[in-house]
């Protein structure tokens, strides 16, 4: 097929970007397909047999699903209704997902698997006659992000023309949504499009009356969002913090009974330093990664020892009158780092939590494909620093080489609890692969790679947009906790810098210039220490002062650009916070340029 590649170089928006391609189309029928869809092969040729079996079919929407196999709602929904909105933001439609009336919006009461006349397709999949789209002319630009397949749906079915659901094509579509789905900016976007069509469409009246109710539903859909959120993400922390609490009030009542025979501490400084202890616990164990999925026992005393060394230095500042027990202090610290290591032992043991590091590595994965394609993902495994999850290789016909066969697959996953598949497109098609994936357990993760590429593609539901690894490896720079303690560095030399400013102006070659270098670096414009060249293909990073090689940025480099590039590759693999440490005391005098 002819290809025509059009830049935009700012984000205009799905329909203008669309309405832009019009131009170069001149056959038949459009499809308008999301980059992060897989489709079979013989998909776009059955389509085309649907419409001209189908004289009425104005538009034509498929059965998708997301990357673990399960059914994607919204390839067959309603038009937008205040009710159906309702519903849908507060979970009714969730919570009884084949009700003709909760769920009617995503037409639930409608069979997965038959083919039906609905009246909205999905931007993801949406085929249409290129006259119609002509008439229309293309989507409706006032829409952004969400609502322009819903108002073009509409505008075929107002054409006279109906919209099929047509259920014998199966493709992937992963969700790489530009906002994570049941954000707040998610709902008020989503839902503010629904806003714009029935005042498009319902006309001053009626459409003023159901934009303001799902403006109310937005409103109270928020809030709830907001909450969930919130709990679900500091639900751990909050447990922790109450246990840490805890702990410390145990071991004072017990050393008010069996150690001051029944004298209490004084009431305002036993808060204080509880609450304080509390706090510096839970920040060292963020620090140290402890909700990064990089939990271990010794995570959880260091924070304990942090939380006591540091209320101890502060207790010695304490009036006479106002001072706490040390040995409550210190006893009440390991026992809370206890609790909390126990209470993780249980929800490890309960498969509630898992101690992985962040990139996953004991994840158990098999690859489908021959000898040649399983080497292939071997080796771009092994350079993303994952080889240790690839259990061994499932191939077609059940080789001698091989754990198991394709037609075991279901068997094997069950059996040796395997968490993620990944499928070689070469001696298998595309419908293979989406027809098996249908029949194999949906709680696991499902990988593509295509023929001759380096790129092993999948999300594992609509929710998230999933992992992409390629032959250029992974980055340790590129993990939450790396990225964290980088900025801790940063802020802790750049303050070191400002406060010794005197000092540091006659130690420092161009000292004024360090000063202001730590002022940028303090308010996050600039990181101490970072790249020697720009690097398009590693990970972003901030602009910096001083290079990974130890000398300032604007310095001669004694090394060519592949050697250069190397040093930057090696740096953003095994990132670690204390060589950025190492390298800013090294050339401490180089901390304002040359």
């Amino acid at each position: 097929p002819i290809v025509h590649f059009i830049v935009n170089k700012e984000n205009e928006g799905f329909a203008k970007a669309n309405n832009k391609a019009l131009q170069y189309c001149n056959g038949d029928y459009i499809l308008y397909l999301n980059p992060d869809t897989i489709i079979c092969e013989e998909s776009i040729k059955r389509c085309i047999n649907f419409f001209e079996n189908h004289d009425d079919c104005g538009g034509l929407g498929v059965h998708m699903i997301d990357g673990s196999g399960n059914f994607l709602p919204e390839s067959k929904r309603s038009l937008p209704s205040p009710q159906a909105a309702f519903f849908k933001l507060m979970g009714l439609a969730k919570l009884f997902p084949r009700s003709k009336i909760f769920n009617h919006y995503a037409l639930g009461h409608l069979a997965e698997y038959k083919n039906h006349e609905i009246d909205v397709l999905a931007g993801a999949f949406l085929m249409a006659k290129r006259t119609i789209i002509e008439v229309c002319k293309g989507f409706d630009e006032i829409f952004f992000m969400y609502g322009e397949d819903i108002d073009l749906s509409y505008r075929i079915q107002k054409l006279g023309y109906k919209n099929y659901y047509f259920s014998e094509i199966t493709i992937i579509h992963f969700k790489g949504e530009s906002l994570k789905k049941g954000s707040i900016n998610h709902v008020k976007l989503f839902y503010g499009a629904m806003i714009i069509f029935v005042q498009k469409h319902y006309g001053k009246g009626s459409g003023k009356w159901m934009a303001n109710t799902i403006q109310l539903a937005i409103h109270l859909r928020a809030i709830v969002s907001f909450g969930k959120r919130v709990v679900s993400k500091f639900t751990l922390q909050l447990i922790d913090a109450a246990l840490i609490f805890l702990s410390l009030l145990s071991i004072k009542q017990y050393w008010i009974f069996f150690e001051r025979d029944g004298r209490p501490f004084p009431q305002q400084s036993t808060l204080i330093i509880i609450s304080s202890f509390t706090i510096i616990y839970l920040l060292a164990a963020t620090l140290s990664g402890m909700y990064d999925k990089l939990y271990k026992p010794t995570k959880a005393l260091l924070a304990s020892i942090t939380g006591i060394i540091v209320i101890l230095a502060a207790y010695s500042l304490l009036p006479e009158n106002q001072r706490f027990s040390r040995g409550v202090i210190v006893v009440g610290g390991f026992l809370a780092g206890l609790s909390v290591t126990a209470f993780r032992w249980i929800l490890l043991k309960l498969k509630l939590i898992d101690n992985q590091t962040g990139n996953d590595k004991i994840k158990q994965t098999v690859v489908v494909g021959s000898v040649s394609e399983f080497e292939h993902v071997v080796t771009i495994f092994k350079q993303a620093g994952l080889q240790e999850r690839i259990i061994g290789r499932i191939s077609l016909m059940g080789d001698a080489d091989a754990i198991g066969s394709l037609h075991q697959l279901y068997l094997l996953i069950i059996s040796m609890k395997i968490k993620e598949v990944v499928f070689c497109e070469g001696n298998l098609f595309y419908h293979q692969i989406i027809q098996k994936i249908q029949t194999l357990p949906h709680n696991i993760s499902y990988r593509f790679i295509g023929s001759n590429t380096s790129s092993i593609v999948g999300s594992d539901s609509k929710a998230t947009t999933g992992e992409t690894f390629t032959a250029e490896g992974f980055y340790q720079i590129n993990q939450a906790y790396h990225k964290r303690m980088k900025r801790v560095v940063d802020m802790l030399i750049a303050s070191i810098i400002i406060i010794g400013f005197p000092i540091n102006l006659i130690l420092i070659k161009n000292g004024a210039a360090a000063i202001k270098n730590a002022l940028y670096v303090l308010f996050g414009g600039y990181s101490w220490v970072g790249y020697t060249t720009i690097e398009p293909s590693l990970p972003n990073i901030k602009p910096n002062i001083i290079t990974c090689y130890g000398l300032p940025v604007n310095a001669v480099h004694p090394l060519n650009k592949k050697g250069l590039h190397q040093l930057n590759n090696l740096y953003a693999k095994n990132y670690d916070c204390w060589q950025d440490i190492s390298m800013i005391f090294t050339n401490y005098r180089y901390l304002g340029g040359i």
